[in-house]
């Protein structure tokens, strides 16, 4: 069994007919994607007002098996749709290389490690799946330091936006009591999973911040810099001696010290890339 990939540069308005027509020639799948240099601005939560218009053109790819390209060609130029151009698709083992996207990550004593890898017993294992972070972002990385370094403080550890749950998984690995809340329904279930699979008393749930009452010791809070800023009262609140700030990208660094210096006192600041996180203690 051989594959081919075909691409097509099709004008937008007719994505859908051109579209059906691949499936009808044999395409066992279809990929639309930007042209080189008309991909549209990214759109980042905190982001107001309309999307970027989408640019005029798209380059359709289409997969087939065993196929007869110069039937196939016709078949598209007598619907004028432009001239296709094929390649050969590499046989590539598609789980072994969705393995090696995730990598073991050790930051001190705590080791984060999908189910596949050999390592030790403390090891806190993340399955990968929708709720966000594995450990290898540099966010999550930069929220884990605060948390290695400041644990000897604290008995303590609440996370915000808790995704996986991989921070709190790794402060209860540390021996703190440790709890997370997430808006994400996904992200909740996944969370609760790992605590299962590692056999971790950490306590996730879709609680909003508004309604905690109980402070802890280190407060983890690993968000983009506008969802900081609306729960701003509620983390100062919440935080009995430490609080870690991640996901903070470096331009909007600005607004997060304008409204936390104030109220709390700035230990360390750590960049990695765009990436800003700040570690502030409560005086």
């Amino acid at each position: 069994m051989t594959w081919a990939e075909l691409t097509l540069i099709v004008p937008r308005g007719e994505l859908p007919a051109t579209s059906a027509l691949l499936h009808q020639l044999g395409a066992a799948g279809l990929q639309e994607d930007f042209l080189p240099g008309e991909t549209p601005p990214y759109r980042q939560p905190w982001d107001t007002g309309p999307d970027a218009p989408l640019p005029p053109r798209a380059l359709l790819r289409a997969w087939f098996e065993d196929p007869q390209q110069a039937p196939i060609d016709a078949a598209l130029q007598r619907a004028g749709r432009g001239e296709p151009t094929w390649s050969a698709v590499a046989e590539t083992d598609w789980e072994q290389a969705w393995r090696a996207g995730f990598e073991v990550l050790t930051v001190g004593e705590v080791i984060i490690a999908p189910p596949w890898e050999e390592v030790p017993a403390h090891a806190v294992i993340i399955e990968p799946g929708q709720g966000f972070g594995t450990g290898r972002h540099p966010t999550t990385r930069g929220a884990l330091e605060g948390l290695v370094a400041i644990a000897p403080q604290v008995q303590t550890v609440l996370d915000v936006g808790s995704g996986s749950g991989v921070l709190a998984l790794a402060a209860a690995r540390l021996g703190k009591r440790a709890w997370g809340i997430d808006n994400d329904e996904d992200a909740v279930r996944d969370a609760i999973a790992n605590a299962a699979r590692n056999d971790l008393d950490v306590r996730f749930t879709g609680d909003p911040i508004a309604s905690l009452t109980e402070p802890a010791d280190l407060v983890l809070a690993n968000l983009f810099a506008e969802a900081l800023l609306s729960m701003r009262d509620d983390l100062l609140r919440l935080t009995g001696r430490w609080l870690v700030l991640a996901g903070i990208l470096a331009d909007r660094e600005h607004l997060v010290r304008g409204a936390f210096d104030r109220a709390l006192k700035l230990e360390e600041r750590r960049l990695d890339g765009e990436w800003v996180c700040l570690w502030y203690r409560a005086e």
